[in-house]
């Protein structure tokens, strides 16, 4: 594990950005997310040239640092360590967790797991998070297999003392049960991204999260 422990990050409401969902854009997607009390953001792009996303990372790496906030790349170290953010959020069939961990040592590394040997590994190989993905039925994730469910977020707990992150068709009716089963974090694209007030909608977000917890 890196330097930058998993465990000491605050984590409730895990933000990610989304170009085609965005009612404005990621930048002020953001700023919103973190005046709804987001401490972790993750920027994820899939539209935009490298050049594109080294000038809005440069951008928002100077945002989160001012707030107090970790900033994470979506698939790219070259990227975080490009523009100095805090860490990386990688996929299975993204580049492997090993060599991630050997050219970005004290960086915060994520992975997403789909299986209880994902998350083994991804232990055993230096991961300092790892997200539970999906939980529910998304459109924002439709190729990545199966939803886990619950149950999925359970059996994750058990196998892992590393921060666990829910994912995927995340909203705020399923929220407290999510939290419940034993997620110490949850995204919800769709839901926040998505509506005409960010602050707002990650304000419900972590309200719900911070309760749920308190009754755990």
């Amino acid at each position: 594990m890196s330097n930058n422990s998993g465990n000491e990050i605050d984590w409730n409401f895990y933000f990610i950005t989304d170009s085609n969902l965005t009612k404005q854009d990621c930048l002020k997607d953001v700023d919103d997310a973190i005046r709804g009390g987001a401490r972790v953001i993750q920027y994820r792009e899939k539209n935009r040239s490298k050049t594109e996303m080294l000038a809005e990372a440069r951008i928002l790496v100077n945002t989160c640092k001012k707030a107090g906030v970790h900033l994470l790349i979506n698939n790219s170290v070259e990227i975080a360590l490009d523009v100095d953010a805090h860490g990386v959020h990688l996929g299975q069939l993204d580049m492997p967790l090993e060599e991630a961990r050997r050219i970005f040592p004290n960086g915060i590394i994520g992975i997403s797991c789909s299986s209880l040997a994902d998350v083994s590994e991804a232990e055993a190989k230096g991961a300092d998070y790892i997200a539970v993905s999906p939980v529910f039925f998304t459109t924002t994730k439709a190729d990545i297999g199966q939803p886990l469910g619950l149950a999925g977020i359970t059996e994750f707990r058990k196998a892992t003392d590393l921060p666990v992150i829910a994912i995927g068709g995340i909203d705020l009716e399923n929220l407290e049960s999510v939290v419940k089963a034993g997620a110490d974090s949850v995204c919800a694209i769709s839901a926040t991204v998505a509506t005409e007030n960010v602050a707002a909608s990650v304000r419900d977000f972590e309200v719900i999260i911070k309760k749920a917890k308190a009754h755990k």
